[in-house]
């Protein structure tokens, strides 16, 4: 008990007194916009050119360069690539519980954690969480240019991979294809931003590993994937 006060006393010491220092130190040194009441735990880099709204809580993230995150988010153990436009309300589902075999569901019958206060065993016999990346405790991978609507919930253990789509108010329970368009309770495939050919030619050109001068240069073949494909496609 003591030992868990004195831990909240910290936190709020920290959270009030030397995270704004921290908060302006981010924004300066990344050349990011980090709004009111935001929050970032130790652990959690923006690599760049983000934005992170107001509300917002990060907890082991990742931001890749100009990616941002708008108001009311609640990321824990994710990496996000780059340019990667992520909506109002879009929270991880963490953690589960089991249903089949176990009797009782409550973590105190089945991990030795005690993360609720307490627990009637020594030994953990069913695992919680779902790692992507044990050695990093990364549990959702988001890839680089993918667009997340308002709303959305994404399970533990999920990709978003480079270029999809998610649709407001989705509930992402498994991996999305790369430039899919996903929507729905839970999301299913609706269509692809663009035909097999231009995918691949995206995923091979991988325009967000440029640099931004780049990108200034060839702004205007952004426009339009033929034009893109003609000038940037191996093929």
């Amino acid at each position: 008990m003591l030992k868990r006060k004195l831990a909240e006393i910290g936190s709020a010491v920290y959270r009030s007194l030397i995270f704004p220092f921290r908060k302006m130190k981010l924004e300066l040194s990344t050349n990011s916009i980090i709004k009111q009441h935001a929050y970032l735990c130790k652990h959690t880099v923006l690599c760049g050119r983000n934005y992170i709204g107001k509300n917002v809580f990060l907890k082991n993230v990742h931001v890749g360069f100009g990616s941002y995150i708008n108001n009311q988010c609640n990321f824990t153990n994710t990496v996000i690539g780059k340019y990667t436009s992520i909506g109002t309300d879009v929270t991880c589902l963490l953690g589960k519980h089991p249903t089949e075999k176990i009797v009782a569901m409550h973590p105190a019958f089945y991990s030795k954690d005690a993360a609720m206060g307490y627990t009637y065993t020594r030994q953990t016999i069913f695992e919680e969480s779902v790692f992507l990346d044990q050695d990093r405790k990364i549990q959702i991978a988001i890839g680089n240019d993918v667009w997340i609507g308002n709303h959305v919930r994404i399970a533990e253990g999920v990709t978003i991979h480079d270029g999809a789509v998610i649709g407001a108010g989705s509930l992402v329970l498994n991996d999305v294809e790369p430039y899919g368009v996903y929507a729905g309770v839970p999301a299913k495939k609706i269509r692809s931003r663009f035909s097999d050919d231009q995918i691949a030619a995206l995923l091979s050109c991988q325009w967000w590993q440029k640099d931004e001068e780049w990108i200034r240069t060839h702004i205007k073949e952004f426009a339009d994937i033929e034009i893109f494909m003609k000038n940037h496609s191996k093929g």
